[in-house]
């Protein structure tokens, strides 16, 4: 199993860890009504070197990322980024992530379900004559989020980064070194990841977490992350994505250029396009008090219409939220369905996300 390369700082800061897909992260830091608000109130500081990291000069990057990825590497413009995913060769979901055209670079930065071994040689295959390095073992993540988190960034990075469109890369320094900055995050709040070397990895989370304290932020997991992902309606490999695994159900085809002559598993996603879709993932919510939980299903009657596939607690709405992979016939929002059984708990569909996030006030360039 990969450490993490953090671990020594997260651990003197209390910090649980676990593992998913062969590799160790940050549970946890506090409860999660805290880590919760340092995000959607402040800014939270967490450790994302979970992500596998790749980089290809500009010359051949092209050539050895377009024929795996399912976006359109081809048309990334300089200075922004693509977020795209890598399917097997069935056509189902490997990973997911960031293509960045960085100048004279490119970068790819993944959060897969296969591991380490496996996705560093499906990519070193195809981009080693082309000079890819794999940077995962050399380089380190750490995510900046939240409704302050620009402000965080600015301290550090310079007011540059205020003019960074949301899914650009900027290439920063931080202690003599280079830090290469995006802007992504999933959290429906401002967010941004940097990429730094190992080496300089703990300073540079020192820096930021002592920033974020001054804006009446702290440290977050990756726990707390998958229920930001889920209220903010943002696409989770590890939570329905590794369930569902199907792009067309998950509804993330915007991330396929089915204009593309070829991609890793489009025969298999192409053929299932065709035959039609015949189930879709809707948000549900619960009442007050009810909890949800993945597996449960959704009934019309004695039928059964769905089944939850994932779920988190809105600290927002003070209720439980989830996605459920129903039949495409009762995939609409403002129905109600029963949990579990006939005579089961009332649970609703709705529009998702079903809050509105803080930093769509905030105008940076009026900061």
């Amino acid at each position: 199993m990969r450490t993490s390369h953090l671990r020594d700082f997260f651990e003197r800061a209390g910090a649980r860890f676990t593992e998913r897909h062969g590799v160790e992260i940050v549970d946890s830091l506090a409860d999660p009504r805290t880590e919760y608000q340092r995000v959607r109130d402040a800014v939270a500081i967490s450790d994302a070197s979970h992500m596998q990291v790749f980089r290809l000069p500009e010359a051949g990057a092209i050539d050895s990322l377009d024929p795996l990825l399912a976006g359109n590497v081809a048309r990334i413009r300089y200075g922004r980024l693509l977020h795209t995913f890598l399917a097997d060769d069935d056509g189902f979901l490997a990973a997911d992530g960031y293509v960045a055209n960085n100048d004279d670079e490119f970068l790819l930065v993944c959060e897969s379900l296969v591991d380490d071994p496996a996705l560093r040689s499906l990519f070193m295959d195809r981009g080693a004559s082309a000079g890819m390095e794999d940077l995962t073992d050399s380089h380190s993540i750490l995510s900046i989020d939240g409704y302050k988190a620009w402000a965080v960034a600015r301290e550090l990075f310079g007011s540059d980064i205020l003019g960074l469109p949301y899914l650009s890369v900027e290439t920063c320094s931080f202690d003599g070194d280079t830090v290469r900055l995006f802007r992504a995050g999933k959290t429906s709040e401002f967010g941004y990841l940097a990429l730094i070397r190992r080496e300089k990895a703990e300073a540079l989370a020192a820096a930021l977490a002592e920033s974020a304290e001054r804006q009446g932020g702290g440290l977050c997991g990756s726990a707390i992350h998958n229920d930001l992902r889920l209220e903010g309606r943002f696409f989770n490999i590890y939570a329905e994505g590794a369930t569902v695994r199907d792009p067309l159900p998950l509804g993330i085809q915007w991330m396929i250029d089915f204009e593309k002559p070829e991609f890793r598993g489009d025969a298999a996603i192409r053929q299932r396009r065709e035959a039609g879709l015949r189930k879709k993932i809707v948000g549900v919510r619960a009442l007050p008090g009810q909890d949800l939980a993945p597996e449960q299903a959704l009934l019309q009657g004695d039928t059964e219409v769905g089944r939850l596939v994932a779920t988190c607690t809105s600290h927002v709405l003070e209720c439980r939220l989830g996605l459920a992979l129903m039949d495409v016939d009762s995939a609409y929002a403002g129905l109600s369905f029963r949990l579990g059984q006939p005579e089961g708990p009332e649970i609703t569909t709705i529009s998702m996300p079903p809050i509105m996030p803080k930093s769509l006030g905030v105008k940076l360039d009026e900061v």
